[in-house]
């Protein structure tokens, strides 16, 4: 059996596509095509089945995924340390971040990462935490929020404390509670009106339903939205009351106010940093970590 085969076959099972595989792979699709069925060879019966653009894994196919995905795991670690021992990456840093970071805590620190180091080059993809602590191989660095265990990580992978935030209560500027409320209001109003609620995989969500069963309240969940974008336009249009960072609310004037949740504590907010660990880190992933460390 061909490694190789291995890792194309891991990649095409990720992807459920041939040509899509190929495309991320950057080879042919008929070399994608030509591996499968060399794999297959060896193992002597089909791995998959087309159904149409996509393709399904067969039981086979679905007990050798187990272990080719072991196998892209550790190749990928092994690029990432040949690639931070050589500086090939040094030029580029790939970023997963929350949708809220990405957009309200880390745009100023690119922006000074690339003043200091104008040939550097920053992706950023947006995801929620649970697909960012799934994908951290891809990542440089991850900007997550809420708590990440360890086992959950790759080995050689870290969580560092970042910031510390606060999350509350989205109102429309004339909604009953921005007026009932003029300051906080209690976590009983999520019981006692329609919610905005974010994405299951949300930071911010998982602060605010722990809240509310440690508390022993029980909030219906009947809309759901994508990203504090989506909810502040819900929120706007009137159609319940939201959450989100502060920091997301800070510059927000026009018809919307905020309000502390759950007086006098409110609901503090974890923002992590999820890197691996000193001796793998790029040069660029250090220079920006010392930007984001430095406050």
């Amino acid at each position: 059996m061909n490694p190789n085969h291995l890792l194309t076959f891991a990649v095409v099972a990720r992807c459920k596509s041939i040509t899509q595989a190929a495309q991320y792979l950057q080879i042919g699709q008929p070399a994608v095509s030509g591996q499968l069925k060399l794999l297959q060879g060896a193992v002597g019966e089909p791995l998959y089945e087309r159904k149409g653009h996509q393709i399904a894994l067969t039981p086979a196919g679905s007990g050798l995924l187990e272990y080719a995905e072991k196998m892209y795991c550790d190749f990928n670690q092994a690029i990432d340390y040949v690639r931070c021992l050589k500086d090939v990456n040094a030029g580029s840093l790939r970023i997963g971040a929350t949708s809220t970071l990405a957009s309200f805590y880390l745009p100023r620190f690119v922006v000074q990462l690339q003043a200091e180091h104008s040939g550097v080059q920053v992706y950023m993809e947006t995801e929620d935490t649970r697909e960012i602590v799934a994908k951290m191989h891809d990542y440089d660095l991850g900007f997550v929020e809420g708590t990440v265990e360890r086992e959950e990580l790759p080995i050689n992978y870290q969580v560092i404390p970042w910031q510390t935030d606060e999350i509350v209560l989205i109102l429309a500027e004339d909604h009953p509670l921005a007026v009932q409320y003029p300051q906080a209001a209690p976590l009983t109003v999520f019981a006692e009106y329609q919610v905005i609620w974010r994405e299951p995989g949300s930071g911010a969500r998982q602060v605010v339903q722990k809240a509310l069963a440690e508390a022993g309240i029980s909030a219906p969940i009947n809309i759901e939205v994508t990203g504090v974008t989506g909810v502040k336009e819900a929120v706007r249009a009137g159609m319940g009351i939201g959450f989100s960072s502060s920091q997301a609310l800070r510059h927000e004037s026009e018809g919307l106010v905020a309000r502390r949740i759950n007086p006098p504590q409110g609901l503090p907010w974890h923002l992590n940093l999820i890197a691996p660990n000193p001796a793998m880190r790029s040069r660029v992933a250090k220079a920006f970590l010392a930007l984001c460390l430095s406050e």
